[in-house]
């Protein structure tokens, strides 16, 4: 597939050099990848232990779809805080202040002894976790080929899904959600390798030396000398902002709708219009749609870099939206309380139309320059996520009782195909050079 021309870099020095060696590389990657991970076991437990968690406290399970939602917020908020200290002051000392926050928060949400107290910590894991996404992409651009970027970056994503599978495997162990949380203060230790091993990106690094040096254009250089945030409201960067912050907002409406959602028909009663599984009888699910989730995700990366970000990212789109067309009819076509017939495989249709995400980071991140390469994709997901996620759970908790389980289910499915469309109106840039100094 022929690709356009990279848009035009105001360099007026020679661009940074954009190979690293070896070991740098597989170290970054490293670092991004296990702050995914575990920034995604930090979400998933508590959408998996919603129930155990309010019966422990003794709320509405509605109230911890609520603490879901104020997690998400937080994450809107420290996304945008984070990213900015990644681009001031270097991606790798703020991931490893994202990574600090979160692990400590989380693991005080395991102590928590009411409802009020976990909304709060949560909300705090959430100021971590939403600096972390647009800070292991910055790095992945700005070190990786360019050949192989889109594939390195469906694996960062899909660190997610492992993060979910230790999610899961905790709670399915028995340790029960107070312990579980609690372990999360053990990733904190990873801030301590990243300060030792990890070296900050070499395309900031120039950025920040051409800077001191003069070698910057003056009109641009006092652009860069503004808040990172108040330049994604000036000019093209304003509708770029708005539109990838418009596609964020639908996928995590749909995701985190369809997640809680589907947690909840697996767990409700039948009087409730679900299934009434145990853990056990949940177990074969939850594994059945990770893992197809992990296998899409990577594959989707690999395949933005063979036939383009978009045309990946659109085909994943309405694979979710096939998916979950199928679903509404399966359901809707069984008898109550009967587990419908292939529902893993039309489940697992769906999740895998989810590969999105392997997609959406790397394209993301080579649509801004370099002075805005964190804080453009954090603002953007981190708002997106924040209004989308918060609104989904809760949303999608009341459409259930007027709507039932099948069409709530189905909905995600029209945002997908939506998403399929406004993808299309972002510029072409895959696989773009990554210099130092760009308008």
């Amino acid at each position: 597939m022929s690709h356009a021309p990279d848009p035009p870099a105001a360099a007026v020095t020679p661009a940074a050099p954009t190979t690293t060696s070896p070991s740098v590389v597989r170290k970054t990657i490293a670092a991004a990848c296990l702050g995914w991970l575990f920034s995604a076991l930090d979400i998933v437990l508590l959408i998996l232990f919603q129930r155990p968690v309010a019966e422990s406290l003794g709320v509405d399970v509605q109230a911890v779809r609520v603490a879901i939602g104020v997690g998400l917020l937080g994450s809107a908020l420290g996304g945008v805080a984070f990213s900015q200290l990644g681009d001031r002051h270097g991606r790798v000392r703020a991931l490893g202040w994202c990574v600090l926050v979160y692990s400590i928060a989380t693991a005080g949400m395991g102590l928590a002894p009411n409802v009020g107290t976990l909304m709060a910590m949560r909300f705090l894991s959430g100021v971590g976790t939403g600096g972390e996404w647009s800070l292991g992409f910055a790095l992945i651009a700005e070190v990786s080929p360019r050949t192989g970027r889109g594939w390195i970056g469906g694996l960062v994503a899909g660190m997610f899904n492992l993060g979910t599978f230790m999610a899961i495997g905790l709670f399915q162990s028995g340790l029960g959600w107070r312990a579980s949380l609690l372990l999360m203060a053990l990733p904190a230790l990873l801030v301590l390798w990243l300060r030792l091993r990890v070296p900050e990106s070499p395309i900031w690094t120039a950025l920040q030396e051409a800077l001191e040096k003069g070698r910057v254009d003056a009109k641009l250089e006092a652009a860069m000398r503004r808040a990172p945030i108040s330049r994604l409201f000036r000019g093209r960067l304003l509708r770029l902002t708005l539109k990838i912050t418009l596609v964020f907002l639908l996928m995590n409406l749909a995701f985190y709708s369809f997640s809680t959602v589907f947690i909840n028909y697996l767990q409700d009663d039948v009087a409730g219009g679900g299934l009434g599984l145990d853990a056990r009888g949940q177990f074969p699910y939850q594994v059945a749609l990770n893992l197809c989730s992990l296998v899409s995700v990577v594959f989707a990366g690999f395949a933005s870099d063979r036939i383009g970000r978009r045309v990946s990212y659109t085909i994943f789109c309405l694979v979710g939206t096939a998916g979950s067309l199928w679903l509404y009819f399966l359901i809707t076509g069984t008898a109550a309380g009967t587990v419908p017939g292939l529902l893993v495989l039309a489940f697992s249709i769906i999740t895998s139309g989810y590969g999105i995400n392997g997609v959406v980071g790397t394209l993301a991140s080579e649509q801004f320059p370099t002075h805005v390469r964190s804080t453009g994709p954090g603002f953007c997901q981190n708002l997106g996520k924040g209004i989308g996620g918060m609104a989904g759970p809760p949303l999608a908790g009341v459409l259930v009782h007027s709507l039932g389980y099948a069409a709530v289910l189905a909905l995600p499915g029209a945002l997908t195909m939506v998403l399929a469309v406004l993808i299309w109106t972002l510029p072409h840039v895959g696989g773009r050079e990554v210099r130092a100094i760009e308008e």
